[in-house]
């Protein structure tokens, strides 16, 4: 392997959100994140972790809490409504008052046909669910204080909520009240609010309030079991084993602590078992996928355990988006970065060759923003994707309601800059963007299932529809886009593991690689050979020949010989120990006597180098990852690495002080 000069860039300031709430869907087991800025990630959770999909937020809009009816998401907010969500695109789909106010928690029946929301105004909806839409039914009745936990009995007859001082029991029959505990208080002018609740199959009432206590209530005649003073701050968040034999709390104080039922004398009783400090801050969500314990919270990452596992470690899964959020110009050396509401473009810094490859070379230049742009107030969304042509000429970005496009014209000393905004008739709102190599094309994968073709002009500043061309699927999102170096072939592929290549010179659909079990998570047509690289997510990659329309020998060949996934086998992970970041990029470097191929993940970079025909492995296969997490990687001019990095310290010092650090000062 050649020695390659790798150019480090942290200009990208990019912080993830706090989680907010999570759920767990029982069909596909996928999970749902909320986070403070709106936001919902849909997680696949089959193998290796990864975001299939970001549902953007809305400003001012927060979601409170999520519930799952089988592959219906559901959330409820501040805002007051209640809102569903279309998969398919990943938009908000429709939504329905509360007529309570905010929504501060959300329980689905256990036949699934019902929602019962707990509001500001102190009272209980109940809204019943139909194959089509979530419409109001009735109200219990009211109580003092906002209801802020809420927990429906497997039985179906009886819901438990809670709020400051009270737990009350009501009938779903008559909507009235039927049983009432009140919550001791530990100081006398400090009111006690019961932030979490659960119901056991056996009617044990669970309870986590501001006050650090979990308590076992017997909810057939509202008595107190059991009560631990485990945690220093608010329980903010409870969750049950499948076999309900074991209970998970944490909160303000970031410690996940277990209970466990287990026999004593005549009698079953719950004991404080294992203790698990992971996170750095307020631990606002708990929730059990397969047969891992999953937490979310101000730190923003998603941690998990195995439940069955004792004294397991706890596997640290960094919430950095799978779709990049990072473009680069080749051309000018420029690098556009995506935030919620804003893009920047960049030129990238300059140094003066160094002899000595072992050290860091000095900068000539520094790296320089060339603009900003920031989408309209009056634009309430999130900024969904974008992308900068290889000229640095054009840059385009999309919501979930619009679409822009803009031409830039840079000198040629970075001094005089000229944005303007280019209009296209006939565009709708895209899921994801990307110009061809030759920057006189854009393609658009739009949230309706549909490929439009934009031609550009950058003599007259124009853009102009020329082709829509339609999807393989008209059920899912086509997350994938790649183009060929000669911007003759297309390649698209959705989240059903269906990849489609299509011929831009007649505008038709040129081949269909076979149906993988798993969903494609980067591709690239090979610079001199006519073939298509495919990485998946369970880290197996596939090299599809255009001119057969087959494998490759080369992929024929690697599968045959090796046990593992290839990229698994040049850097095994264990199980117990840490999640395999997906591969989201690759590379090619060629010299003149073979080519590297850069497989980039979030935690490093496989390097595998193999001879220039395509056919043998060439040396020892490689992984480094002697990065922080890497956002993006491009190589230029087969000479320089360009790596975008979000060290992970910056982003914890920017997060604010938890709740527990304010109140006892540690």
């Amino acid at each position: 392997m050649s020695s390659r000069i790798v150019h480090r860039c942290r200009l990208f300031d990019f912080t993830p959100s706090a989680v907010q709430c999570m759920a767990v869907s029982k069909l596909s087991h996928d999970l749902a994140v909320a986070r403070s800025d709106g936001s919902i990630e849909i997680w696949n959770t089959c193998g290796n972790w990864f975001i299939k999909m970001v549902i953007p937020g809305m400003k001012d809009r927060s979601v409170e809490c999520l519930v799952w009816i089988g592959n219906r998401l559901i959330s409820g907010g501040l805002h007051g409504d209640i809102s569903e969500y279309d998969l398919s695109s990943a938009s908000a789909k429709n939504s329905v008052d509360s007529y309570g106010g905010a929504v501060w928690c959300m329980a689905l029946s256990p036949d699934e046909n019902q929602i019962a929301i707990g509001c500001e105004d102190g009272s209980v909806k109940i809204f019943d669910v139909t194959d089509k839409s979530v419409s109001y039914e009735r109200t219990f009745d009211k109580q003092e204080g906002r209801i802020l936990s809420i927990a429906w009995h497997a039985g179906g007859d009886i819901l438990v909520t809670g709020s400051v001082d009270v737990i009350r029991m009501w009938s779903t029959i008559t909507g009235r009240a039927i049983q009432r505990i009140t919550i001791d208080r530990q100081m006398k002018n400090v009111e006690t609010i019961v932030w979490c609740l659960l119901v056991l199959s056996n009617f044990t009432i669970v309870s986590g309030d501001s006050s650090g206590r979990v308590q076992f209530w017997d909810g057939k005649n509202a008595s107190q079991l059991q009560s631990f003073q485990v945690h220093r701050a608010d329980v903010l968040s409870l969750c049950s084993h499948p076999d309900e034999r074991s209970v998970y709390a944490s909160g303000v104080d970031p410690r996940v602590i277990q209970f466990s039922l287990v026999p004593d004398e005549d009698r079953m009783s719950w004991v404080k078992g294992n203790m698990k400090l992971k996170h750095t801050h307020d631990v606002r969500a708990l929730a059990v996928v397969r047969d891992k314990l999953v937490s979310g919270g101000v730190d923003t990452n998603i941690m998990t355990n195995f439940l069955d596992k004792q004294n397991g470690k706890f596997q640290r899964i960094y919430s950095f988006p799978s779709k990049s959020l990072v473009s680069f110009a080749a051309d000018k050396r420029g690098i556009l970065f995506q935030y919620s509401d804003k893009l920047e473009l960049w030129s990238l810094a300059t140094s003066a060759y160094c002899k000595d490859l072992n050290r860091s070379f000095e900068i000539d230049e520094e790296p320089v923003k060339l603009l900003e742009i920031r989408k309209p107030k009056s634009d309430l969304d999130q900024i969904v994707c974008s992308s900068v042509s290889k000229c640095g000429r054009w840059i385009a970005y999309s919501t979930t309601k619009t679409i822009r496009f803009y031409h830039v014209t840079i000198s040629n000393d970075d001094v005089t800059i000229n944005l303007q905004r280019v209009k296209c008739v006939g565009l709708t709102p895209a899921h994801s963007l990307l110009f061809t190599r030759d920057s006189n094309r854009l393609i658009i994968s739009t949230n309706t299932h549909k490929l439009l073709i934009v031609q550009l002009d950058s003599e007259t500043d124009a853009a102009r529809l020329v082709q829509i061309l339609p999807t393989k699927s008209h059920t899912c999102l086509s997350h994938l886009l790649a183009t060929s170096i000669d911007s003759r072939f297309l390649a698209v592929g959705n989240l059903e593991s269906e990849i489609c290549v299509y011929d831009l010179t007649n505008m038709t659909e040129f081949c269909t690689l076979p149906r993988a079990t798993c969903i494609p998570t980067a591709m690239m047509f090979h610079p001199t050979l006519n073939t298509l690289l495919v990485t998946y997510h369970d880290m197996q990659v596939f090299e599809f020949c255009l001119t057969k329309k087959g494998y490759s020998n080369w992929t024929k060949h690697i599968h045959m010989l090796k046990r593992l996934p290839l990229l698994e086998s040049i850097h095994p992970v264990s199980r117990g120990h840490s999640n395999r970041a997906i591969i989201n990029k690759i590379n090619c470097i060629q010299t003149d006597e073979s080519e590297e191929l850069h497989f980039v993940s979030r935690s490093g970079i496989y390097v595998l180098e193999r001879t220039l025909d395509g056919e043998h492995i060439k040396g020892k296969e490689r992984f480094f990852h002697k990065f922080s997490p890497i956002m993006f990687c491009e190589v230029i001019n087969d000479e320089t690495i360009v790596i975008v990095e979000r060290p992970l310290q910056e982003i914890w010092n920017l997060l604010p002080p938890t709740l527990y650090q304010k109140k006892f000062g540690t």
